[in-house]
């Protein structure tokens, strides 16, 4: 059977929009996100972290560690236990595509110089990046809540976040409480876009 140009052109543009569909999440799923992480995907609730602007590769790893129990989240298992591969990529590329905002929680100028010094001396930007942008696996830390930052650290540093890099572990093993708040006072102050 011999296909005519109009045909073959007309294959070739319902195979794009196939896929330019597939990689666009349904808006339910991305509306279920922004529920809890904020409007854009960045969040005004206490512990709960802003998600807009982060690396894809991060949200996609997250996404997944969390569907397949390595992260166990007990709030996001619901959201994420039947996710495809596909869906869960389309929705790590919309959200690293949503413009970062900063915090609006009140930074305390003198534990953000603290914080400066001591991230300088944990040499945090060789993996997060100078600006704090993050990049691949590694999450965007600049503007992100204090709250959930200081949390997730604490965490990192107790051993209580199952799943997580032991790097960062190995980074933050021996920081007090005060030194993880003047890290996440000074993470808040970096512009995140």
């Amino acid at each position: 059977m011999k296909l005519t140009t109009s045909a073959v052109a007309l294959a070739l543009f319902a195979s794009a929009a196939g896929a330019q569909e597939a990689a666009t999440p349904p808006p339910s799923q991305l509306e279920t996100c922004l529920s809890c992480h904020g409007e854009g995907g960045n969040s005004n609730t206490p512990l709960v972290p802003s998600i807009a602007g982060q690396p894809e590769f991060f949200i996609t790893n997250q996404l997944i560690y969390m569907r397949e129990g390595v992260r166990p989240t007990p709030q996001m298992t619901p959201f994420v236990e039947k996710l495809t591969d596909a869906e869960i990529e389309s929705l790590a590329r919309a959200i690293a595509a949503l413009p970062a905002a900063q915090s609006e929680e009140s930074i305390d100028s003198g534990l953000a110089a603290r914080g400066q010094k001591l991230s300088e001396q944990l040499r945090c930007a060789s993996c997060h990046l100078p600006n704090l942008h993050g990049q691949e696996q590694m999450p965007r830390l600049a503007g992100q809540r204090i709250d959930y930052m200081a949390a997730a650290m604490k965490a990192y540093r107790d051993s209580q976040r199952p799943g997580a890099d032991p790097m960062m572990s190995n980074v933050v093993v021996g920081l007090s409480d005060a030194d993880i708040a003047a890290l996440a006072h000074f993470a808040a102050t970096k512009d995140p876009r």
